[in-house]
Parts: C-alpha cells; structure tokens; sequence
C-alpha cells in the first residue's frame, strides 16, 4: 500500500456507472478457498478463548448487579454505609426499607454472575452460523471483513447483558415486582452508568475474539505491513492487493442513474437511520450516558436531602412522567423523518460542486478525498449540518409542547438546556462520521456488489459439513472445473488433475493417513512424488525401519518405488 501522495494518479472524472457484479454461489466455494475446516472447527476455537471474553463478561455481570443494587438510591446508600461505620443498624434497616435482605444479596453475588456468564456460554454454538456466510472478498479491505468477523461473535456473546439492561426498565413500568418500584432519579442514574459500561465491555469482549483468534488468518495489520515493508516484491504487491482494493462505487453518481434518487426511497431511509443509529454509539451515547448519571445523580442527592424533611425516602417517585414521554413520540417522529432525508436535502443543495471534482476515487485519508472531490465533502458537511438543525427543532418543539401542556419540569428543562448545547452537535457529527464512512452504502449498496477484492478465501466455513465433504461434491467440482475453463489460458493440466482427484479434491491434515495418499503440491515443487505404498506409507508401517517393515518380512529383490524425481530418472 502506498500513499496517494508519493505519485500522481490521473484523474479520474465523468465515470460512467458502475457495473453489478454477479452472485457469487456460495455453496460452490472449492474447498481451497474455505478458511476454517466447518463451524465446529470455529466453534473449538472460541472455546479455547472464551475464558478471556468470560472474565470480561463476569466483570460486567458484578458490575450491573452492584448498580441494579445501588440504583434504588445511590445517595440514600451512600449516606446509609456512613452512618453504618458508626451503627451497622442502618446498614439493616437500609436493606429492608429498599426491598433487600443480606441471605438475598449475597446469594446474587454468588450465583447471578457466574449463571449469566453461562448464558453467554451456551450461544457460543450460534457464533459459528453468524460468521460462516462471511465473503473476505466483497469487504473492501481486510480491516474491515476482521472488524465484521469480530462484531457478530461480540454481539452474541453479549447479548445475555444487552438483553436484561433493555428489559429492566420495561420490567420496571410493565410494574413487576422488585426492589426498584419506578423509574426515579437513582435507577436512571444506575441506568446511564449500565449503558457506558456496556460499551466499555463490548470493546474488551471485542478485542479478545479477533479474527487471526478465531479463524487463523493473518492479522490485517500485519498484512498491511508487509504490504508496505516487504522484503519481497511480489510478496508485497499480493499482500497490497489483500490489503485494500479501489471502490468502484463514484461519487457524485451519474446523473439520471439509480444511485442518485436512493436516497429519497424507502430503503434510503432505512439505511441513513441505520447509519446514524451506528455512528452515534460511538459519538451520542456516552455522552448522554454521561449526562444522565451527572444529571440524574444530582438529582437523586437533592430528592434524598429533600426527603429528610419530609420523612419520605423510600418513595421519590419517577423522573420520567408519562405525559411527556408521550409528547415526546409525535417530537421523535418528526426528527427522524428529517434525519432521513437529510444526506438526500444535501445532495439536492451540492448541484455547484460536481463540476468541481477532479477524481472520483476512493482514497482512505478522509482530507485527500475531501481536497479532491469537493461534492462528496459538501454533501457530508451539509448533511451534518442539517441534521444537527433537526435535533434543535426537536427540542425546540418538544420545550413548546411542555409549556403548552404544563408539564414542565425542572428537570425536563435541563435535558433540554444540556440537550441543545451538547447532544445535537454531537448528533450532526455523528451524522458527519456516518456519511463519510457510508455515503456509498446508501446511494448503491454494499460494495461487495460491485468489486470483489483479491483474497485467497472467499468463504469462512462450510454452511454444512467441513471442506472435505464439500470436496465430494460433484457440483463443486464441475464449477472449479468450469471456473478454469472460462479463465482462459491452458489450464489442460489442472484440469486433468481436478478430475482425477475425485474425492481427494481436498485432504485434511489432521486426516489420518492424509500424507501417506494425498498428492501434495509443495511436494511436487520440491520434486517429491507420491509414495503410492512405498516408504512413509500407512500400508508399511509409516516408514519404520527396513523400508516399513518389520522385522523378519520378506523384502523382494529389485528396485524399489523411487521417491523423488532424481530417483526417477535413475532408473
């Protein structure tokens, strides 16, 4: 891989659409192009590592549980242990007035952490079936196919701790029994510091099941280096082309094309929600996870202190009335109908800029491609931009419907305050991050679907069986042996050897025996041929002493079965 900026590429403009590439049928992948051996190869080696994930996930269980515990009120826990350093009686009465026991606690500490992880253990079958349908080749670059692989096997570890934060608030106004009796200012609190260490736990989950882990391959980082130091040139140039390959989908797409009204359709709007819902993990939701616990934290110590006077403590009531959670959805609605539409109202504002593009490619370096291709900067700009507008209309007009109904809360004014200052710009450049990342997504689709990258695998694993049994399949041996007929060249020889394999199309190592009759092309190359029963063979002995024998066998006279090509022409 080398920089855009060591050589001058000519441009590249008035680019007519890209061509749809075919299908390809996965089914009749060749064995030698089948990363792992079959998904219960897959599923072996995430239980070889799993303990790491584990560890990880049993953290998080003792973690949410600490904060489902201290949720009730985290203030009214606080200064309930301070005055229990001086009369452990408080510590009692605080457990019995909050809806807890100590034989209650401490069984939860024992077994709810150790059970939940389990859980995680018994999806780790359903991790091979979400990675196995998986095509290297349709990723523009390793990065991002290692990235795909390592996401799916995160989100079915995870998905037990997901699961239960997401239903126990729904739990909580659906009004089932428990410690916590209504959404207040502590729960939520509790809430907001569940969700930011959700997060902080998925990226170490994350990082323990990478793709070299799970798979074998080479790491996409090492691969890029030696795309750019390698020793050897041709070794270089192929790990270049694994590295990365040029998108084919241009920006701005032709006029009058498909790509450039996808963006006002339905399947548009799906997918620039998506987008964004996306983006804003990483740029809207720890930030108002962050809010929130402040927020509500601060007020849950002025409940508490209020609470002292009037003898109420327990009971704080909730701090999310249903009157202006239903005003919210008619305010939420319409935000994200303007959140759709917005990369669309961008590019009908950039018709100026097309003529200014000098090259349509897709470079890496978000400034190169913006310096050369001011269209696609325009419209991600804009689009931020214009979704930012939309998030201070939403809570302009939800502040309006609050004093129109007389709702208004000291509390609903502060989310609003702390809404407008900090979540909305961090909104649009969520939006900002998502259309430079998937701008091309919306207008044509996946890229897998216009260029295929060159890979030495084009599937993960097997959808049925392992690379062996598939190698049996008279259907994936007659489209290999179609595939090197469309090629072109003389493929005479290859083709040959494809049909007298037959079975052996593909030999396992771990195979018994596999050495001993399969033809081997290394051993080829170093002009070693097959022993065909002679020496090393499973049919005398492996090898053993006295030409695989044992002792005491009858060894015919004459010349035995050479084992090379030097033998052969010493005959």
């Amino acid at each position: 891989m080398t920089s855009p900026y060591t050589r001058s590429l000519p441009p590249l403009t008035d680019l007519p659409a890209p061509r749809r590439l075919p299908d390809e049928a996965t089914h009749l992948t060749p064995p030698g192009e089948i990363i792992a051996e079959s998904k219960g190869a897959i599923r072996t080696r995430l239980l070889r590592i799993f303990w790491a994930p584990a560890l990880v996930i049993l953290g998080l269980w003792y973690l949410l549980l600490v904060l489902y515990v201290l949720g009730a009120s985290p203030t009214f826990w606080f200064l309930s242990l301070l005055s229990a350093l001086a009369e452990p009686a408080f510590l009692r009465a605080t457990l019995i007035d909050l809806g807890f026991t100590s034989t209650g606690l401490g069984s939860a500490f024992l077994l709810v952490p150790a059970a939940a992880t389990l859980l995680s253990l018994a999806l780790v079958p359903l991790a091979p079936s979400v990675i196995a349908g998986l095509q290297p080749r349709r990723f523009l670059s390793e990065r991002q196919f290692q990235r795909a692989v390592a996401t799916r096997v995160t989100t079915v570890l995870m998905l037990p701790p997901l699961l239960v934060v997401i239903a126990l608030p729904v739990a909580v106004l659906l009004g089932v029994p428990q410690p916590w009796t209504g959404l207040g200012a502590g729960p939520l609190s509790s809430l907001c510091l569940a969700i930011l260490t959700l997060q902080l736990a998925w990226v170490l989950v994350r990082r323990t099941v990478t793709a070299p882990k799970l798979l074998g391959v080479t790491d996409a980082e090492a691969l890029r280096t030696t795309a750019r130091i390698g020793r050897d040139p041709q070794e270089r140039r192929e790990a270049a082309k694994q590295v990365l390959v040029q998108d084919r989908r241009h920006l701005p797409p032709s006029p009058g094309s498909e790509a450039a009204s996808a963006a006002f359709t339905p399947r548009g709007a799906v997918i620039t929600l998506a987008l964004l819902s996306w983006a804003s993990l990483t740029w809207v939701i720890p930030a108002a996870a962050g809010l929130g616990w402040v927020i509500f934290g601060i007020t849950d110590m002025v409940t508490v202190i209020v609470g002292f006077t009037t003898m109420d403590l327990v009971d704080a009531g909730s701090s999310l009335p249903i009157v202006q959670l239903l005003l919210a959805l008619p305010v939420a609605a319409v935000m994200l109908l303007g959140l759709a539409l917005a990369p669309g109202t961008a590019m009908m504002l950039s018709p100026g800029q097309r003529d200014q593009v000098t090259d349509q490619r897709t470079y890496e370096d978000w400034s190169h491609r913006a310096r050369v291709n001011p269209w696609e900067a325009r419209v991600v700009g804009l689009t931020g931009w214009i979704t930012a507008g939309w998030g201070l209309l939403g809570a302009t007009m939800f502040a309006v419907l609050l004093q129109v109904v007389q709702v208004a809360t000291a509390l609903s004014w502060v989310w609003i305050v702390a809404g407008a200052l900090v979540l909305v710009p961090l909104l649009g450049l969520a939006a900002a991050s998502a259309m430079r990342r998937g701008l091309r997504d919306l207008l044509y689709g996946p890229a897998g679907d216009y260029v295929r990258r060159e890979s030495p695998y084009a599937l993960v694993a097997p959808d049925i069986g392992t690379r062996a049994d598939r190698a049996k399949d008279p259907a994936v041996r007659a489209a290999l042996r179609k595939r090197l007929q469309a090629a072109g060249g003389d493929h005479t020889l290859e083709i040959f050897d494809l049909d007298a394999a037959g079975e052996r199309l593909w030999v396992d190592d771990s195979e018994p025996g596999a050495k001993d009759t399969a033809v081997r092309a290394a051993d080829l190359s170093r002009g070693t041929l097959p022993d065909f029963g002679g020496e090393g063979s499973a049919f005398t002995g492996g090898g053993q002493a006295n030409g695989g024998r044992a002792s005491g066998d009858y060894t015919p006279p004459g010349h035995g079965i050479p084992d090379s090509v030097t033998g052969l022409r010493e005959l």
